[in-house]
């Protein structure tokens, strides 16, 4: 691993000495990047203004890169991680290595992303490639926070809306989005040999990590989702009720992923089979986003995006 750092400090380049093109390019590939994989937040993406769309672009690829070497049974993980940080801490120092971190590295100057967000971002990864067991309600309250929160506070540095309030907002966003993403993929991650639900919670219902999923518990594990879910939608709520008096114009895309995460919820209280794969069509995703932007005050913030 020492040499692959190395190899990629002898290569890193100068911000400055990246071309119009060369920058260029780098966006675009980080936009095809959320494109393909970004599939409920790219829809959103497209209602921010161009600048900013592009520096979330730039982050999602980074983090996107971090969720492959966590979830996709790479060889080596650690060893991809270990690499990750090495290219942030020279994105932090002005250099970049490839289209990516050219974007990152133009990002984090332009918007001034704090790089204890990525540090704990890291450390929720590294959970997940150690195998590390959620053994209470506050290792679930941690692990949501470490993966899901800090992107969300690294988002309002890039929508430039980073103050006490949005950081409420975010944390709780954050937090009933990741428990969604829970909900929703709790036979995949099972299949994994990763149960993120507390222990004390599958007690309550007479479940444990060995049999939450055996045909004669099915209805308790249903009971058990539901709880969850109202959990995850008290959060959502709790987020609602930080602006009463609606959205930020800096935050309603967020609002947008919001209600994307809120359909979802509503599909896992209602489906028939707990942990069938939930995903909602492109054509749901345009019908959600075009209810959010028809609450928005004026032409002008939904002219704003095209510009």
């Amino acid at each position: 691993m020492a040499a692959d750092i190395q190899v990629l400090n002898s290569t890193a380049k100068p911000l400055a000495s990246a071309t119009e093109s060369e920058m260029r390019q780098a966006y675009q590939i980080c936009a095809k990047i959320a494109k393909h994989a970004a599939r409920n937040f790219f829809y959103a993406f497209l209602f921010l203004p161009r600048i900013n769309r592009h520096g979330i672009y730039a982050l999602y690829a980074f983090c996107r890169a971090g969720d492959d070497a966590a979830d996709n049974g790479y060889h080596n993980p650690s060893a991809m991680i270990d690499g990750l940080k090495e290219k942030l801490n020279l994105c932090y120092q002005g250099l970049y290595v490839d289209d990516v971190t050219l974007a990152l590295t133009d990002t984090i100057r332009r918007f001034s992303l704090p790089r204890k967000h990525f540090d704990d971002l890291f450390l929720g990864l590294e959970t997940d490639i150690n195998g590390w067991k959620i053994k209470s309600a506050e290792d679930l309250n941690l692990y949501c926070y470490r993966v899901a929160v800090t992107v969300g506070l690294l988002c309002l540095s890039i929508f430039e809306y980073d103050n006490p309030t949005s950081r409420s907002y975010a944390e709780n966003l954050g937090r009933g989005m990741q428990l969604t993403n829970i909900l929703r993929d709790l036979k995949e991650d099972y299949e994994q040999h990763r149960i993120y639900l507390a222990p004390e919670f599958l007690k309550k219902y007479g479940l444990n990590r060995h049999n939450m999923f055996d045909d004669n518990n099915s209805e308790q594990l249903r009971s058990l989702v539901k709880w969850q879910c109202v959990a995850a939608n008290d959060y959502f709520n709790n987020a609602d009720s930080i602006y009463k008096d609606g959205l930020p114009s800096k935050l309603k895309v967020a609002g947008i992923m919001a209600a994307f995460y809120r359909e979802i919820l509503n599909l896992v209280v209602s489906g028939e089979i707990v942990g069938s794969r939930i995903e909602l069509t492109p054509r749901q995703k345009l019908s959600i986003a075009y209810q959010s932007i028809s609450t928005w005050d004026s032409p002008a913030e939904i002219l704003i995006v095209f510009l």
